[in-house]
């Protein structure tokens, strides 16, 4: 969407254009068909900087490849990267099969795959060597801090060292996993703020979703780091809310866009001629 907007004279709060490196919005398409996906793309796609496709099991054995060619098509065309959710990747790491992996992701069409542990734990190098192995396949890679049921909370200093390493090997951004940034916020601890600080937040990605507790999360996030922070997990449904959310322009941030006009004189309304 690229055409002057209906309301021109209004002023937008400060918002980082496409393409961007802050304020990154990263959403789902849950089993969304061809149609579908051409609808999210008529209505959000000027806000959606990548598509995750966590349909695991659609990815892998459901879908036929013209299926999924044809979606990493229109949403490229779009302008929209896409990628597989990580569970694939942790499938084809159990099995062995990560350079097929890389190669056959490349070929579908997904502008990027998401290199993760949350579910298993890679031996020494292999890390790095899948980073690797996914960027020569023409890949943007997204690697994943933290685990999907954390037996304790993100320790920091060695969710910093890890993003760093990955980094350095080519990794496009750093996501840190919903399961960890909720246990971190209910426990107060500053593991979240001392990541930012040790990686840069242009660097992070933060998942606020899935789950009943998405907006109340990325209520938190908007709120420590600013409404340029770099959001995933976003249902394709709530894409609008989460930007509505960064302009505090909805109920979810208590429409904390007016909060610096309380108490002031309004311009006046001009009479009729």
């Amino acid at each position: 969407m690229t055409s002057k907007p209906a309301f021109d004279f209004l002023v937008r709060p400060p918002r980082a254009a496409k393409p961007r490196k802050r304020g990154l919005t990263v959403v789902s398409d849950k089993a969304k068909s061809l149609a579908q996906a051409r609808d999210c793309i008529e209505t959000v796609s000027d806000i959606v900087d990548h598509m995750k496709i966590p349909d695991h099991v659609g990815v892998m054995w459901r879908y036929p490849e013209e299926l999924i060619r044809s979606k990493n098509a229109l949403y490229a065309q779009a302008g929209i990267h896409t990628l597989p959710g990580g569970i694939p990747f942790e499938v084809a790491a159990v099995q062995g099969r990560i350079p097929e992996y890389m190669q056959r992701t490349a070929e579908l069409g997904f502008g990027g795959v998401e290199v993760s542990e949350d579910s298993v734990d890679l031996g020494p190098g292999d890390r790095v060597n899948a980073i690797k192995r996914a960027i020569a396949a023409g890949l943007i890679v997204f690697t994943e801090l933290g685990k999907k049921f954390p037996d304790r909370p993100l320790d920091a200093e060695d969710a910093i060292e890890m993003a760093n390493r990955d980094l350095e090997a080519g990794a496009y951004l750093v996501v840190v996993e919903k399961s960890d940034v909720a246990l971190a916020i209910k426990q107060g601890t500053d593991a979240l703020h001392r990541l930012m600080r040790g990686v840069g937040p242009e660097r992070l990605i933060i998942e606020c979703g899935p789950g009943a507790d998405r907006f109340e999360i990325a209520k938190w996030l908007l709120k420590e780091f600013g409404p340029e922070v770099n959001l995933e997990n976003v249902d394709a449904d709530d894409a609008y809310i989460i930007e509505a959310m960064r302009h505090g322009l909805h109920r979810a941030t208590d429409y904390d866009y007016f909060h610096a006009y309380r108490g002031m004189k309004l311009p006046p309304v001009p009479p009729l001629p």
